[in-house]
């Protein structure tokens, strides 16, 4: 007996987080078309203002994205530990992790 083992190891977090991201690039993110420095935490440290001030950049651009729904959805799974995805900090997101966690939700019907 043969078994598929996914060809993208747990270092990657298996192959959805994989289909997630290519989804979302094929939907042009509006992000793709700024300076990347608006949506990650800058190497050196930033004051409290500063990084508000970066972060509210890159909501704004996140409004418009085309592929918020799909950042949405990749940022979701992947549980970033940095950085601003489809208009939300990573504290942001993983704060919604938590919550959805916590709900029961219906299973999704084929």
């Amino acid at each position: 007996m043969t078994t598929t083992a996914d060809p993208f190891p747990a270092l990657f977090g298996g192959s959805q987080p994989l289909r997630l991201l290519a989804d979302l690039l094929k939907q042009d993110p509006a992000c793709q078309l700024e300076d990347a420095d608006l949506f990650t935490s800058p190497e050196e440290d930033e004051t409290d203002q500063v990084r508000q001030g970066r972060e509210a950049l890159a909501k704004a651009i996140c409004e418009r994205c085309p592929a918020r729904a799909a950042c949405l959805n990749y940022a979701l799974t992947i549980r970033p530990r940095d950085g601003v995805w489809a208009g939300y900090t990573a504290d942001e997101i993983n704060a919604l992790t938590r919550i959805f966690a916590r709900i029961d939700l219906p299973k999704e019907v084929a």
